[in-house]
């Protein structure tokens, strides 16, 4: 099982997101675009950003997908040592009901980081 996401575990300013989209690679996927950004010091754990545009359903289908993606990841414990990691939901995303529906685009994506 995997554990809590803490504060310290997530991106929490948009400073912080703006840095990991200027300056991160950007993997695609079919339901999901990962951006990762190497931290200045690798010892430091990961951290997490989930983002859903207004461009995906409604509040409610957004709210949802954001929950769906945190659980898997936090299940998972795919939130490498080192990075900071943004995840955007596609449009196509509003189609998935179940965390592990995002399981083989997020295992492929996560798995291209050294």
């Amino acid at each position: 099982m995997g554990r809590r996401i803490t504060k310290e575990m997530r991106l929490r300013r948009r400073a912080e997101y703006v840095t990991v989209q200027q300056d991160g690679k950007k993997l695609h996927g079919r339901h999901v675009l990962v951006l990762a950004r190497k931290r200045p010091d690798p010892e430091l754990s990961g951290r997490l950003g989930i983002t859903v545009t207004k461009k995906v359903g409604n509040a409610v289908v957004r709210n949802r997908i954001r929950r769906l993606l945190r659980e898997w990841l936090r299940l998972h414990d795919w939130v490498p040592t080192g990075w900071d990691i943004v995840v955007v939901a596609k449009d196509s995303a509003a189609r998935q009901l179940h965390p592990d529906d995002f399981a083989p685009d997020l295992l492929k994506i996560l798995r291209q980081l050294p």
